[in-house]
C-alpha cells in the first residue's frame, strides 16, 4: 500500500460514517471535500496542502495493510478544522483489512505510485 491509497482509504472511510452517521456535521464536509483525492488527475487532493500534510504526516514510515489502520487512527487525530476520530474509534483490522484489499485489487487511481510517493 502507497501513501495515496492509505489517504484514499481514509477519505473513503470519512465519507462513509459521514454518509451513515453525520450528514449535518459541516465541519466534517468541508474536511471530505478538501480531502478527495479524486478531483484532480494527480496523487493529490482537492486542497493539494491536505496531502502535502499528510505525506508529510507520514514520512518515510514503511505502510503495509497490518499497520494501515494505525496509521489512519493516528492521520485524523491530527486534523484540527474537525474532529474525525470517531469514524475510526470502533474500526478493527477484520473490517479495515478486507476494505484495503479489495480496493487495492480493483483498478484505482494511485495504484502505479511508489510505496514512499
Amino acid at each position: 500500500m502507497n501513501k495515496f491509497e492509505l489517504f484514499s482509504m481514509i477519505y473513503f472511510a470519512l465519507e462513509a460514517y459521514y454518509e451513515d452517521e453525520v450528514k449535518t456535521n459541516e465541519n466534517l464536509r468541508i474536511v471530505l471535500s478538501d480531502m478527495n483525492p479524486f478531483v484532480w488527475q494527480e496523487n493529490c487532493s482537492a486542497d493539494p496542502a491536505m496531502y502535502n500534510e499528510f505525506c508529510g504526516f507520514l514520512g518515510d514510515r514503511r505502510i503495509t495493510l497490518e499497520n494501515s489502520l494505525d496509521m489512519a487512527k493516528e492521520y485524523v487525530k491530527t486534523i484540527e478544522f474537525a474532529d474525525v476520530t470517531e469514524a475510526f474509534k470502533d474500526m478493527t483490522d477484520q473490517e479495515w483489512i478486507p476494505a484495503c484489499k479489495e480496493y487495492l485489487s480493483s483498478d484505482h487511481k494511485g495504484a502505479d505510485s511508489s510505496a514512499v510517493d
